[in-house]
């Protein structure tokens, strides 16, 4: 993150006046603290396991963790400087998508507490920040298509259906979204 030093704090007002401040760290799955990684399988599964469970593909945690503990995995970890706590995090790695240089973020998820105030759409900022340092063509993610509130969210980010996503007669339970980088 040192040639990025414009995401390595976060800051916003509260309601109650005061300021909300936290640190951003880069980690490859190896520099994780395994209670982190618990956490983050935790915050996974308050926010988006309702929306598994409701939908063809179900809540699998055995997988979730795999997926979690892949070791290409990377991750960038929002804590709250008052309280030492981790706020939000978001899983991604650099991959070849169908032949295309890209930034694939696997989980993006905020404590609920931290939502709604500019905190998960800077982590992405983030993300698109490395990706264009790195010449990558797109940020690539996937969301549940019962995720309305991620749904909306990505959009506003400039984020559109990519041409990968799986066609409407395979009627998968999810989207594939994406956003050019240059």
């Amino acid at each position: 993150m040192s040639e990025f030093p414009e995401f390595l704090s976060f800051t916003c007002s509260q309601n109650d006046g005061t300021n909300l401040q936290l640190k951003l760290q880069c980690k490859r799955k190896a520099e994780m603290d395994p209670k982190l990684l618990k956490w983050a399988f935790k915050l996974a599964e308050r926010n988006v396991g309702p929306q598994y469970r409701a939908c063809s593909l179900g809540w699998q945690p055995k997988i979730k963790q795999a997926d979690l503990n892949k070791p290409w995995a990377r991750y960038l970890v929002a804590m709250d400087l008052a309280t030492k706590k981790p706020a939000a995090y978001t899983m991604f790695r650099f991959d070849l998508d169908y032949g295309r240089s890209v930034l694939y973020c696997y989980e993006l998820q905020v404590e609920a507490e931290y939502q709604r105030k500019g905190l998960g759409a800077f982590m992405m900022k983030a993300l698109e920040k490395m990706a264009q340092h790195f010449s990558l063509e797109h940020v690539v993610l996937t969301v549940l298509k019962n995720n309305d509130d991620g749904m909306r969210f990505y959009r506003r980010l400039g984020y559109k259906v990519d041409e990968m996503s799986p066609d409407k007669e395979e009627n998968a339970a999810y989207e594939i979204m994406s956003k050019p980088m240059f």
